[in-house]
Order: structure tokens, then sequence, then C-alpha cells
């Protein structure tokens, strides 16, 4: 739960302001990675700026979260005062200090995703060792129902018999059948040749003041998307997202 009243937007702004957009998020020619790359650090900051807590539901808030977990984050936490540091007194080993704080944060990340999955494959394995519908599967199923989310699909059955619990995974299942079932049997015809077509699709330019105006209208009582980042943050730091080119903004791209 995101405490936005009691959140430090001045230092949310300098944050984003004087950060490195360029040499960190675009130096890839992937948009989507540079798009993962922008989620990160927009959630890196909300973390360190904007209080939060945990609401449990029915017990513990992350029954998952262990000793590896509390170590990952203790790093990230060390990481990032040390970068913090370095950035307010201008010390020559800034990029270094900046490149372990985004391993550490990395790490941490990774740390929490093998947790859960190791929570959640043993306590698969547990429900699948006792008898469908037996007292004794219900009592385990109830007692850990109240710490998931309940998706709109159950865990589907994988070819190798294991359980496919993340929405990658069941969207990768689906696309896998349904390119199974599509395909045709040609039996060996040539395919046709198709004409040529001398019509081009004409450039698209994307604008820093469009994408900032965009911003600048969002509703920020929508919910957030799939990368996590709510509407309130991107509105009320759309301007420092465009400072201009002699911060080190990103350009204007074209696609």
């Amino acid at each position: 739960m995101w405490r936005y009243k009691s959140a430090d937007w001045d230092e949310m702004r300098h944050f984003f302001a004087s950060y490195p957009w360029q040499q960190v998020c675009f130096s890839s020619e992937d948009p989507s990675s540079c798009a993962d790359a922008i989620s990160d650090v927009v959630r890196q900051a909300m973390e360190y700026y904007i209080p939060y807590s945990d609401v449990p539901v029915g017990g513990s808030a992350h029954p998952w979260f262990n000793a590896d977990c509390a170590e990952a984050e203790k790093c990230k936490h060390s990481a990032f005062l040390a970068w913090a540091e370095a950035r307010d007194r201008k010390a020559p080993d800034l990029s270094s200090k900046k490149r372990a704080f985004n391993h550490a944060a990395k790490s941490y990340k990774k740390a929490l995703r093998k947790a859960r999955f190791d929570r959640i494959t043993h306590i698969g394995k547990k429900l699948s060792a006792q008898p469908s519908g037996s007292r004794e599967f219900w009592s385990l199923a109830k007692s850990v129902e109240a710490n998931f989310c309940r998706p709109t699909l159950p865990p589907l059955v994988k070819p190798d018999g294991t359980l496919a619990h993340t929405a990658r995974e069941k969207a990768g299942l689906f696309a896998s059948l349904f390119a199974h079932n599509s395909r045709l049997d040609t039996s060996s015809a040539t395919p046709p040749i198709l004409p040529h077509c001398d019509s081009s699709m004409s450039e698209v330019r994307l604008r820093n003041k469009e994408v900032l105006r965009a911003l600048c209208r969002l509703d920020v009582n929508k919910a957030s998307g799939p990368d996590g980042v709510p509407a309130i943050v991107l509105k009320a730091c759309a301007p420092e997202f465009f400072p201009g080119p002699e911060k080190g903004a990103a350009p204007e791209k074209k696609s």
C-alpha cells in the first residue's frame, strides 16, 4: 500500500532530474529493453521516496520472505546509501557506486522471485502428495489460500508434468497449443508469390512535448499498468522526465 500523501515529491523530482537516463536506460536500441529500464528506475524511486506498508490478508503478508531475501534487501539499501552519498559530494567513483546499486537492486528482485517460486513449488508438491478431495488436501489448501492471489486461470500442466503458475508460463502454453493446432498439411506445396507492395508506412515521430502533455493528462485514479508504475507518479514528476538535452534527457525517438 503506497502512501502518496506522505511522499517526498521534491526529492523524487530531484532524483529524476539528476538521473543519467541516456547512459543507463537508452544504451540499448531495443525499445522494450529501454522501457523495462525506465520502469525499474521509477520503481526504485518509489521505494525510497514514497512510504509504503504491507497489508496482510488473513495472515503473514510475505510468508515466503526468507533470510536470503532479508540479506539481499540489506545489501540493496547499503548500496543505495553509498550511491546517494557519492552523488551528494560528487565523488569521482559515482558511476561505480551507481552500478553497484543497480546490481544490488537486481539481485534483490531475483531473490524475491526465487523465494516466491520455491514456496509455491513446495506447497504444490505437498498438495499433489495428498489424495485429491481428501480432508488433508483441503486442510492444506485452506491454510495457504489467504497468502496468494487467486488468478483467473488455475495452474496448468506443462508437457513435462510440472505446473505453470505465472501468467507468462500460461501464455506460453496457450501459444504453443495454438501454434500446434494451427499447422496445416501443405504436402510440400510451393508458397504463393505475393504481389510487391510499393507503398511504405510514413515515419512516426514521438516528440517530448507530446509525451509530456499525455503524462500531464493522466487520470491518477486509474490502476497501475503491468509495469507497476502508478499514474500519480508519472503525472507528478512529468516535467523531470523531460528536463531538456542540457541535463541529459532522452532524445526524441523515431520509429
